[in-house]
């Protein structure tokens, strides 16, 4: 008598953190780490980099959620942690850092500038000056509201949190690969991005993203002018583009053609500088509502309103100096 075949093991089902990892080169992998609802953005990027010891450097953890938290613990598994590195402090990339650190031990690593910015935020960024900026009475309350709302975890990253800063050009500590930081100040005042030289990768944060244009002056204070310090920033990253250079980018997904999309960003900013450059308006304000808007004047709210405000008041900073040069 023929022996029935046997029964093949049923395929256990597939696990969120499964499907949110995957392989993007030899020995690093992309986690899509779940955004809280409301944010706009349904993932940000962690990526898992391999060293020749064996552990696993992170970059960008992700939000704090436990979701968020819960997702890159299961796909870093029993590996051992080298380290976290921060492209910057907010929250969607650096508030799981505090929880991977207490699990881990492995230390958080973040840019120099944007750890002397972390001391002006845990302080308290003021609010701007609305009647200078001539926002009207009823619009005043939401953009308060948005101003107080904290953009980076603040009080998870203290000394105690942080394992140490970086250097524009430092080669990080992760034997077998050659990952370097490059200073790309903008979205935030010490934002950094990191190239692997040998693979020819480059883990570009906020800084250029394929299709989204990040804010700008996100950091709290600063002593340059965030947008004139993303132009030079989109210069010194697009001449690492030689035509090989694949991005990864914190939101969406990789990429090629990083100096093409550097040159775009470039003339999106340079348009907004001639829009106010030709305005007419008195304040910020009546700058603002007459600009070109990607979803509309009249759709922007809390946050995203409080942004253009700030980068109209920026291009008009921008402005008077190029005049006064």
């Amino acid at each position: 008598m023929t022996p029935a075949p046997e029964t093949p093991p049923e395929t256990p089902p597939e696990t969120s953190a499964e499907r949110s990892s995957e392989p993007i080169a030899e020995g690093v992998r992309r986690v899509r780490v779940p955004m809280p609802a409301g944010t706009g953005l349904p993932f940000s990027n962690a990526y898992l980099v391999d060293d020749a010891d064996g552990r696993v450097h992170v970059v960008d953890p992700g939000s704090a959620t436990a979701e968020a938290i819960a997702v890159l613990e299961a796909a870093i598994g029993e590996a051992e942690v080298g380290s976290i590195v921060l492209t910057h402090l907010h929250a969607d990339h650096a508030g799981g850092a505090a929880a991977l650190r207490v699990r881990t031990g492995a230390r958080v690593l973040l840019h120099e500038r944007e750890r002397a910015a972390l001391g002006r935020i845990v302080v308290g960024v003021p609010a701007p000056d609305f009647g200078v900026w001539g926002v009207p009475q009823d619009r005043r309350a939401e953009l308060l509201a948005a101003a107080a709302a904290p953009t980076a975890p603040a009080a998870e990253l203290l000394d105690e949190v942080l394992g140490g800063v970086l250097a524009d050009a430092q080669l990080l500590d992760i034997p077998g690969r050659r990952l370097r930081t490059i200073g790309t100040p903008g979205h935030t005042d010490g934002h950094l991005c990191l190239l692997d030289e040998e693979a020819g990768l480059l883990f570009t944060g906020d800084h250029v993203l394929p299709t989204v244009n990040s804010g700008l002056g996100l950091g709290g204070p600063a002593d340059t002018n965030p947008i004139a310090d993303y132009l030079a920033s989109l210069d010194r990253v697009a001449a690492l583009d030689t035509g090989a250079l694949r991005a990864l980018p914190g939101h969406e997904d990789p990429f090629t053609g990083v100096r093409e999309r550097c040159a775009a960003l470039a003339a999106h900013h340079l348009r907004r500088t001639k829009e106010v450059a030709a305005s007419t308006g008195a304040t910020v304000w009546e700058v603002a509502s007459g600009l070109s808007w990607t979803g509309g004047w009249d759709a922007l709210s809390g946050f995203t309103l409080l942004s253009a405000l700030r980068q109209t008041a920026q291009h008009r900073q921008l402005v008077d100096r190029r005049r006064v040069l």
